[in-house]
């Protein structure tokens, strides 16, 4: 290559440019805004019932919250020729997430999560309580500008982890009390109904399907070729 010379590409312009960039801003989809979010927090199953009426008003009060993550960890794998590769092993996802929320004058939102953790313990035997008596579940879903909702994930097995410390102070009388709570949960799932996977009835019926339809197709070509032999042999014996 001669020195100076210019690279050469099989699409030597750019993919994006300034137009599109605006063009997009402008159009229904948009850019996401971190301010237009709606999360629902469901208590467990065996929670009293003015736990289930508190939740709804304790979600309308989050402030701020972290969508989780997701992991795939990976091996390293050596036994190839040429440079090594990483293979995926398994998934994890984010251990613990934190909410915000904006306190009321009794600090209702810091009562209702305490209630939700004693759920988990006797504060009068330190008994610990049967996992599937304390876990929930907690939705979140991103907005666009209508109110329409655009993306959402749903956390399976949450509870709340960790109550942070309420911190008071003379100097802040302009200012509103925040309780922070971390949620612990398994794992995570889309709520779009366009990305979930198939349930396992239909998997089951679909794998039904395409077994009679190989059956099918396996013993059509043996039935020919009887058929095609008996035509053979009573031709050979006229």
């Amino acid at each position: 290559m001669a020195l100076g010379a210019a690279a050469k590409f099989i699409d030597p312009k750019a993919y994006a440019d300034l137009n599109n960039a605006l063009s997009g801003f402008h159009s229904d989809e948009s850019y996401a805004i971190p301010n237009r979010f709606e999360v629902m927090i469901l208590p467990p199953r065996g929670a009293s019932a003015s736990m289930m009426g508190e939740a709804r008003e304790v979600s309308l009060r989050c402030e701020s919250l972290t969508i989780p993550g997701r992991n795939l960890t990976t091996l390293t794998d050596s036994n190839i020729y040429g440079p090594t590769r990483e293979i995926v092993d398994g998934v994890t996802y984010a251990e613990d997430i934190e909410m915000v929320f904006q306190s009321s004058g009794g600090l209702d939102e810091r009562v209702f999560f305490e209630s939700w953790q004693e759920l988990t313990f006797n504060p009068r035997t330190w008994n610990i309580g049967y996992y599937n008596d304390y876990i929930g579940t907690v939705e979140i879903y991103m907005l666009d500008r209508q109110d329409t909702k655009r993306y959402g994930v749903k956390l399976w097995e949450a509870f709340p982890k960790t109550i942070t410390g309420t911190e008071l102070s003379q100097a802040s009388n302009n200012e509103i009390v925040k309780t922070s709570v971390s949620f612990s949960f398994r794992y995570w799932e889309t709520l779009d109904l366009n990305r979930q996977p198939p349930k396992q009835n239909d998997l089951a019926e679909e794998t039904g399907k395409n077994t009679a339809e190989i059956t099918n197709k396996r013993n059509q070509p043996a039935t020919v070729d009887l058929m095609a032999a008996a035509k053979a042999r009573h031709a050979k014996d006229w």
